[in-house]
């Protein structure tokens, strides 16, 4: 029976999609994975993978991430419709973006056990709390009155306030966290790395951090032709390697 599923973001072209999956293929079973594209229609139907959706919308495609709310709300909210069709055959969701590597051969058992150990419902990665700090994404929508008032309104916590931060391109969710969160309509553009994980907590799930991982998840530099370094140093995952797929 299959345990977790691996959802992957990509928008790449369809050959590059396949070769992705040649490589994902060493690491998760290949029923496991369902592709979420976000490229151009006629590249998604040239993708030969059975389990794939086309995401239509514009808060996805965004170019300045941060200032135009990057949301993955829609997309998820694919995937959880995904999973409902399923029935009981996936207890986890594993969220990737194209560019965050999988090195490990076993690397849904590791994530299983990392969550279960920590009695998480969402690991992401550089989690940290932001509210009352410079942290730019929370002084950007703080200055919204409603950005505050609404986690008051909808929060299972004492402390309603608690403003959380994760990196966006992975995340390990249990079921019932990440179907609560997608069932929930986002109530006016919320930058997704701060939506998600706050989302969760104020639900009443428990968000925590990937620890020793998150060193191998960056923002800018690409890491393709470290990609044998981080697995020798204990890296699960890699991020970003962007250049792999054009060889």
């Amino acid at each position: 029976m299959k345990t977790v599923l691996n959802l992957i973001l990509s928008h790449q072209p369809a050959a590059a999609v396949s070769k992705m999956l040649t490589h994902w293929n060493q690491c998760v079973p290949n029923e496991s994975i369902l592709i979420a594209y976000g490229g151009t229609k006629s590249e998604f139907d040239a993708i030969q993978h059975k389990q794939k959706f086309f995401v239509d919308d514009p808060r996805l495609r965004t170019r300045d991430h941060q200032r135009e709310f990057q949301s993955y709300t829609r997309l998820f909210r694919a995937a959880s419709e995904f999973l409902a069709r399923q029935g009981n055959q996936f207890r986890f969701v594993h969220f990737a973006e194209y560019d965050h590597l999988p090195l490990v051969p076993d690397l849904n058992e590791r994530q299983i056990k990392r969550l279960t150990a920590e009695g998480a419902d969402l690991l992401a990665f550089h989690v940290h709390r932001v509210d009352g700090t410079n942290n730019p994404h929370f002084l950007y929508h703080v200055a919204d009155d409603k950005f505050m008032s609404y986690w008051s309104g909808i929060s299972r916590r004492t402390e309603a306030d608690v403003v959380l931060s994760m990196f966006g391109s992975g995340s390990v969710w249990n079921r019932e966290a990440f179907c609560a969160v997608c069932a929930v309509k986002e109530p006016f553009p919320i930058y997704m790395e701060l939506y998600l994980p706050t989302l969760a907590h104020h639900l009443g799930f428990r968000v925590r951090d990937f620890g020793e991982q998150n060193r191998f998840v960056r923002v800018l530099k690409d890491e393709t032709r470290h990609i044998d370094q981080a697995r020798e140093e204990g890296a699960w995952t890699l991020h970003p390697v962007k250049r792999l797929w054009d060889k």
